[in-house]
């Protein structure tokens, strides 16, 4: 057993001799590898430069759908469940990542294509836990191009959001102006019934006193019922225009939230924060490791060349 182990010490002991004066040998070609890979390496690095990131803080500020649209609930339902379509919190990084926010990156004269930056890791959005506070970061080597491209994604996706806050109560107050038209062209209808009852029942009355008593009664019952079927038509007409009312008022107040439509992503930082990724340090760890694992690989190659040469001398 002790035998075993000396042998392996012992052909550890030249196995490591024999590669040191393998280097010794062939130290020059070592030595300029390195040198040559590093210098190289050191000159990249010197060349890249640093990465600035700029980050904004904004939050979306609530939609507006207030409690004094719960009275229209039971009857104008369906107005109110439309303003279920304003954009929420979770829906903001999607909308950031499109054509349309990009879009106004055309006005920064420094940024060639902005469609480059759409699906880029340059920029990041994330959404605070359980809040509605967003952290948007860039990154770019230009420090004032970052904080520019920012603050321009942030002012378009506000841009954005307000339009489409409008359009959604230009939607709604197109339905009700619909509504309303309908209900309005049911009572003319009804007053055109009752105009036309009305004239039923004035003849009837110029009947009757022609006729017989037995004829006059007869005739006066079918006045009652004529009668009747004005005051159903009235009481329609009564109903309809309490409702127009109701939607007037509605109309109304979906007119003045409009009119205060503003923007609703609200910026929290004025300046961002400028953090800036320098590598330098570890990119020049990494050109040292790698000029003394060139050197080591052409030291090999250089003496399995020599070898190969000796052999077929």
């Amino acid at each position: 057993m002790n035998y075993k182990e000396n042998n392996y010490s012992e052909e550890d002991t030249i196995d490591l001799r024999t590669l040191f004066r393998m280097f010794l040998k062939h130290k020059w070609w070592f030595i300029i590898t390195v040198i040559v890979v590093a210098v190289l390496g050191f000159f990249y690095v010197s060349r890249t430069p640093a990465l600035y990131e700029a980050r904004y803080k904004f939050s979306l500020k609530e939609d507006y759908v207030q409690d004094d649209y719960l009275q229209y609930r039971d009857s104008h339902e369906k107005f109110i469940n439309n303003q279920s379509v304003f954009i929420q919190a979770e829906e903001v990084p999607l909308i950031l990542k499109t054509d349309l926010i990009f879009r106004a990156l055309e006005d920064i004269p420094e940024v060639d294509d902005y469609e480059d930056y759409i699906d880029s890791s340059l920029i990041k959005i994330d959404l605070d836990k359980d809040t509605s506070v967003f952290s948007l970061k860039v990154k770019d080597t230009d420090e004032k191009l970052a904080k520019e491209i920012g603050l321009k994604l942030i002012e378009s996706l506000g841009e954005q959001i307000r339009n489409q806050d409008i359009e959604i109560f230009d939607n709604t107050l197109a339905m009700i102006s619909e509504d309303i038209k309908k209900i309005e062209e049911e009572n003319s209808y009804f007053e055109e019934k009752i105009s036309e009852i009305e004239k039923e029942i004035n003849s009837m009355y110029s009947e009757m006193e022609s006729s017989e008593a037995t004829g006059a009664k007869q005739i006066e019952y079918e006045i009652m019922k004529k009668n009747g079927e004005v005051l159903l038509y009235e009481g329609k007409i009564i109903d309809n225009e309490n409702e127009i009312r109701k939607l007037n008022d509605l109309y109304q107040e979906f007119t003045d939230r409009k009119a205060a439509v503003d923007n609703r992503i609200e910026l929290l930082t004025e300046e961002p924060r400028i953090t800036v990724e320098n590598s330098r340090v570890i990119n020049s760890i990494v050109v040292i490791l790698l000029s003394i694992l060139t050197g080591i690989i052409v030291v090999l190659g250089v003496n399995y060349i020599y070898k190969l040469k000796s052999q077929k001398d």
